[in-house]
């Protein structure tokens, strides 16, 4: 087949400062070669695709050339940026893999991904609430936000509409109003204007990487992230500091996470259906990775979904979706195969 490859490519290092994170989302040349030289010896022509400001015209000049787009750019900006290649292709009427340009924005939104999850009953979420940058009401603090008072201490502060921990700090897990404010300004400052304020579930933290479609859709080998290696005092939680201070060194790889996780066949079964639920709720198509949180009770909390997982193959910082596959018997080559293929599928261009 002649696949176009549409892509972000990352040109700068991983930063922890917040203004330094616009091309966090994006993938690294490293990994794009990758997917190229997979899509290359599974016997495709491979047209590379950098979803730019001319990505339009470039694939409209290509319409006539490609079976199908193997889509995995993250956007160029705005809160439906993930959509952007997928409408695109719309247009030009051209198939593509992954979710929708509808699925792909509604999902980049934690709070509204997890008013729909929780008004169709398929997922307990934390309580949660939005705040919009420099709102004029007072709170408790008697500055600047008006804090749901059902929310309970310790609360979570993160970007609504960012992927890839973007703007997760160590520090956005707050325990009085000053120290929440205080995070609020800080993230709003930098890159976005939208804050989800979240209730703090602290438990184990599972992610699943989900493999298909409706009805057909395969859970791979359920992760979970351990916090053990991080030094006392930290949170609990996947921030940049862990992944880029603390995370993926190759001495460490098998300490920052397990897979196939430890658990009960019970709670398995419920993380698995759970996950196929949600993907059928929000059509989620070929692949996606879910987050979860259990806590303390055994209640099982959604987070976040990804519908653009990362796929990096580098044995020393893989993805977790890689880690995935992986554990479930796929090479990286077989992965980026099948994920094609379930695409093809659905086009039913096989």
């Amino acid at each position: 087949m002649n696949v176009a490859f549409t892509y972000n490519v990352k040109h700068k290092k991983a930063s922890l400062d917040l203004s330094k994170q616009d091309d966090m989302e994006f993938d690294s040349p490293d990994v794009i070669e990758a997917i190229v030289k997979s899509l290359e010896s599974l016997g495709h022509k491979v047209f590379k695709v950098e979803a730019d400001e001319m990505a339009f015209s470039k694939l409209a000049s290509l319409k006539d050339k490609i079976d199908i787009v193997f889509n995995i750019a993250e956007g160029l900006g705005g809160d439906a940026r993930e959509s952007q290649i997928p409408m695109i292709c719309e247009i030009l009427k051209i198939p593509y893999t992954h979710s929708s340009p509808s699925t792909h924005a509604i999902t980049l939104d934690k709070q509204f991904t997890k008013w729909i999850l929780q008004g169709a009953g398929v997922a307990r979420v934390p309580q949660s609430q939005v705040i919009s940058n420099k709102q004029s009401l007072a709170s408790n603090a008697g500055k600047n936000y008006k804090i749901d008072t059902s929310l309970k201490f310790p609360l979570i502060v993160k970007p609504n509409k960012e992927g890839s921990s973007k703007g997760i700090m160590d520090a956005n897990v707050v325990r009085n109003l000053i120290d929440l404010e205080k995070q609020i300004e800080k993230i709003s400052e930098n890159f976005t204007k939208e804050i989800i304020v979240e209730q703090y579930i602290d438990g184990r933290e599972f992610t699943v990487s989900v493999l298909g479609n409706n009805g057909n859709a395969r859970v791979l080998p359920i992760i979970e992230q351990t916090f053990d290696f991080l030094p006392k005092g930290m949170n609990h939680i996947a921030s940049l500091e862990l992944k880029y201070l603390y995370d993926w060194d190759k001495n460490k790889i098998k300490e920052i996470c397990v897979c196939p996780a430890k658990i009960n066949k019970e709670l398995e079964d419920e993380i698995a259906e759970t996950s196929k639920a949600i993907c059928k709720v929000l059509d989620v198509r070929d692949a996606s990775r879910i987050d979860y949180r259990l806590d303390e009770a055994g209640d099982l909390y959604f987070l976040e979904i990804n519908t653009l997982p990362g796929l990096n193959p580098d044995p020393d910082a893989p993805s977790y979706y890689v880690i995935s596959a992986l554990s479930g018997g796929l090479s990286f080559t077989e992965m980026i195969g099948e994920i094609l293929r379930l695409a093809c599928e659905r086009y039913r261009l096989y």
